[in-house]
């Protein structure tokens, strides 16, 4: 089993799902809230307490973490063609999660 934990620091929640990807199935998920007035790892902490009790203690052999705080990512595009610079610029947003407007 090759297990990764996958992290998500939002603006109310940090959530996390642990995964094994030799099998391709995942093996939990949990949520804390956030703690910004703090130190976002205690509430990193307190997700990996709630998941380690629903599927014991895991050695992850990677972490990935991201965030969606304040609405996700934003991104800005500059090009010489306007047409072609807004269709890469959103291939690329979409391709990584990013709200188009």
């Amino acid at each position: 089993m090759k297990a990764v934990l996958l992290i998500d620091f939002g603006s109310t929640y940090t959530k996390l799902t642990a995964a094994d990807i030799d099998n391709e199935v995942i093996l939990g998920t949990a949520k804390a809230f956030t703690t910004i007035s703090t130190d976002i790892n205690e509430g990193l902490e307190n997700a990996l307490k709630d998941l380690e009790k629903q599927i014991g203690k895991i050695h992850y052999t990677a972490r990935y973490a991201c965030s969606s705080a304040a609405g996700g990512l934003r991104m800005a595009a500059v090009g010489l063609v306007p047409d072609l610079t807004a269709e890469a610029a959103k291939r690329a947003a979409l391709s990584a999660g990013a709200k188009v407007l």
